[in-house]
């Protein structure tokens, strides 16, 4: 089982290197004394070997001897020749964990040349004055609910029926609800309240039903899974803009965020010049 490991994951990691370009030999120096091996006329180089010795070395107290040596060399035969057999059975097609970690690595190495530049504070706050509506804290609301609990239908009726009189004769809601409703648990605090808040109190149905209202407004009656509800939006506020230095990591994540999409995008339009793509018909509109 360890060994199937060890082919999959030499063979995989090779794959990369190749889609990568580390082993792109227009740019290898390939002078006779840079060069310790041949697999198929590809190199391997001594800068490879002394890699693979130094980190031998690491986990050793005496010297490296000459067969040690010799070892890490073959070692390094194995693995290219593992690579070239993948490469020769066309895995980075035929393999979906291949694929995907080549594409992964593409991405990563994509997005690592368009992070390699320092962003400044001036650049940042731009951007975040640019794009304030985005940053805003999240609007807030302070609600009222009227809950009747499931009873008998013809019991059910006659009392929506009050309630709904009483609000459009323009009762006082928490009298209404003194009169005609049930206790509920939990129940709503009289304070503005996110919606991350008021999921704690409310059905995720009747939260963004109150998100919808206007302040002031009333809704009719709103079923959930143990009765019917008349939600009352007192009033709401909106965030308010918090200072740039109490928004410094997350205006920055965002920036790096966007910034990294439009790489993106950019060198996946970049491969789409360079290669024919060609759609089926029913998609070529």
């Amino acid at each position: 089982m360890k060994k199937s490991i060890f082919l999959f994951s030499g063979i995989t990691a090779g794959l990369i290197f190749i889609f990568l370009g580390i082993f792109d030999n227009q740019k290898l120096d390939k002078t006779q004394s840079n060069i310790v091996a041949l697999v198929n006329d590809h190199p391997i180089l001594q800068s490879d070997l002394d890699l693979a010795l130094s980190a031998l070395a690491m986990n050793k107290e005496n010297s490296i001897t000459p067969e040690q040596v010799r070892l890490v060399l073959d070692r390094l035969i194995d693995e290219q020749l593992l690579l070239q057999r993948g490469v020769e059975l066309n895995l980075p097609q035929n393999s979906n964990p291949v694929r995907k970690m080549i594409i992964n690595s593409m991405i990563d190495s994509i997005l690592s040349e368009n992070n390699d530049f320092q962003i400044t504070d001036e650049v940042l706050i731009k951007f975040y004055n640019e794009n304030i509506a985005f940053f805003l804290p999240p609007k807030e609301l302070r609600l009222k609910k009227i809950f009747v609990k499931f009873d008998n239908t013809a019991k059910d009726d006659t009392r929506l029926d009050s309630i709904r009189e009483m609000l459009i004769n323009g009762e006082d809601f928490d009298e209404v609800s003194l009169k005609e409703g049930d206790k509920f648990l939990p129940e709503i605090p009289d304070t503005y309240l996110p919606e991350r808040k008021l999921l704690d109190y409310l059905d995720p149905v009747l939260v963004k039903n109150a998100f919808n209202l206007k302040d002031g407004q009333i809704t009719s009656e709103i079923e959930t899974s143990n009765g019917y509800n008349f939600l009352y939006l007192v009033d709401s506020k909106k965030g308010e803009p918090l200072p740039f230095s109490d928004m410094n990591e997350k205006v920055k994540a965002e920036y790096i965020r966007r910034s990294d999409e439009t790489a993106l995008t950019n060198y996946l339009e970049w491969l789409r010049q360079r290669y024919n793509v060609i759609y089926d018909e029913k998609f070529d509109e």
